[in-house]
C-alpha cells in the first residue's frame, strides 16, 4: 500500500488527518485479508479479487458508504480506472430503493409499502451486481402487480438519486438567458461536447467513462445525447451509454445493450440468456433524465419510455411531453 503517496493525495485534496487515519486503518485491514487469502495486496488486484473484498466487507459489516469511498479514493489515486468503475457499480444505486419506497408510500399509502416489505427482502450495500438483478425483477414485478400503470410511473419516474435542486439551478439560468428553448438545447449540447473534449484531451475519467475521440464524435453527432431535441411540443432524449467506448466497439447487439445500460440494479441481467427484467423499471432512469427539465420549468413533467436496453433496442430513449407547458418559442 502506498501510504506516503496516499497521505500526499489526502493533503492535496484537503482531506483531514483524521480521515487519512481512518482510511489507513481500513485499507490495512483489507490488505491483510488479501495477503491471507489471495497472497496479494490492494495495489495488484483486479475486479475478481475486488469483488471478494466487497463480499468480505459485507460479511464483516464493513459495507458502509465511507469504506467504499475510501477504496474509490485509493483507486482514483492509483489511476486504476477498472477498479474505480467497478466500485461505482456497487454504490451507484445507493439510496435509490429507499427513495422509491418513500414515493410508493406517498402515492399508494403506507399499507402498500408495508405489504411490499413483508414480501421482498431489500438488498444490502455491497450486493454483487450479478445477484442484485434477482431483487430487481421481483421488485418491479411486485409493483406492476399492485399498482396501476399511472401509479407505477409516478412512483418510479422521480429524482431517486436525490440530486440537490441547487445543482441544476445554473441550467435554469442558462435557459432564462436564451431567447428560445431550441437555442438553449443547442447551447447545452455544445457545452457538454466541449466538456467531453476537455476530459478526452486531459485523459481523465468522466464519471465512469473513458473518453476517446470516437466517444466525443458520437455525442457530437446527436443532439439528443446529453441535451434534447424539441419536436411538436415534446423533448426527445437519448441517454449516453454507460460505457460509450465499449458500446461503440461492441460486436453484438447483446454487448451493445449491456454497455448501454446505466442501471446497477438491472444491467447484469442483459448478460443472462434465461432472465429478463421489465422495461418499466427504466422509468426510474426516466426520472433522472427529466429532472433537469423539472427544474428548468419548475414543475414535474410527464415522461414516456420509447426504447430501452432491457428490451434489446440498442438505445435508451425518452419523450417528455411539453403540451400545456409555457416554454420559450
Amino acid at each position: 500500500m502506498r501510504l506516503d503517496e496516499l497521505k500526499s493525495w489526502y493533503e492535496k485534496n484537503h482531506l483531514s488527518e483524521d480521515q487519512f487515519d481512518v482510511a489507513v486503518e481500513f485499507l490495512t485491514g483489507i490488505d491483510c485479508f488479501l495477503e491471507t487469502y489471495f497472497q496479494t495486496d490492494l495495489d495488484h488486484i483486479g475486479i475478481t479479487e475486488l469483488d471478494e473484498v466487497v463480499s468480505f466487507m459485507v460479511i464483516s459489516n464493513l459495507n458502509q458508504v465511507m469504506h467504499f469511498v475510501i477504496l474509490m479514493r485509493y483507486y482514483k489515486m492509483l489511476n486504476h480506472h477498472e477498479n474505480f468503475i467497478r466500485l461505482t457499480q456497487y454504490t451507484g444505486g445507493y439510496g435509490v430503493v429507499d427513495s422509491i419506497l418513500e414515493k410508493l408510500t406517498s402515492v399508494a399509502g403506507k399499507s402498500v409499502t408495508e405489504a411490499l416489505l413483508k414480501d421482498i427482502e431489500l438488498p444490502v450495500l455491497g450486493t454483487n451486481p450479478s445477484l442484485i438483478t434477482t431483487f430487481t425483477k421481483t421488485f418491479i414485478t411486485w409493483l406492476e402487480d399492485h399498482l396501476e400503470e399511472s401509479q407505477l410511473r409516478q412512483v418510479l419516474a422521480c429524482n431517486h438519486h436525490r440530486i440537490p435542486k441547487e445543482a441544476l439551478i445554473e441550467e435554469r439560468v442558462f435557459y432564462e438567458a436564451s431567447p428560445t428553448l431550441e437555442i438553449y438545447l443547442k447551447d447545452l449540447h455544445d457545452r457538454k461536447v466541449n466538456e467531453l473534449e476537455a476530459f478526452q484531451k486531459e485523459g481523465k475519467i468522466w464519471y465512469e467513462q473513458t473518453i476517446t475521440p470516437e466517444v466525443v464524435q458520437f455525442v457530437k453527432n446527436n443532439q439528443e445525447i446529453m441535451s434534447a431535441v424539441l419536436k411538436d411540443d415534446a423533448l426527445y432524449i437519448t441517454k449516453i451509454p454507460y460505457d460509450t467506448k465499449k458500446f461503440l466497439e461492441a460486436k453484438t447487439t447483446a454487448d451493445e445493450n449491456y454497455y448501454l445500460c446505466h442501471c446497477p440494479f438491472a444491467r447484469e441481467v442483459i448478460k443472462k440468456k434465461n432472465e429478463t427484467i421489465s422495461a418499466n423499471w427504466c422509468y426510474c432512469s426516466g426520472g433522472f433524465t427529466k429532472f433537469p427539465f423539472d427544474i428548468i420549468f419548475d414543475q414535474s413533467l410527464e415522461i414516456e419510455l420509447l426504447s430501452s436496453a432491457l428490451k434489446g433496442d440498442g438505445l435508451c430513449r425518452f419523450k417528455i411531453d411539453l403540451t400545456g407547458i409555457d416554454y420559450k418559442k
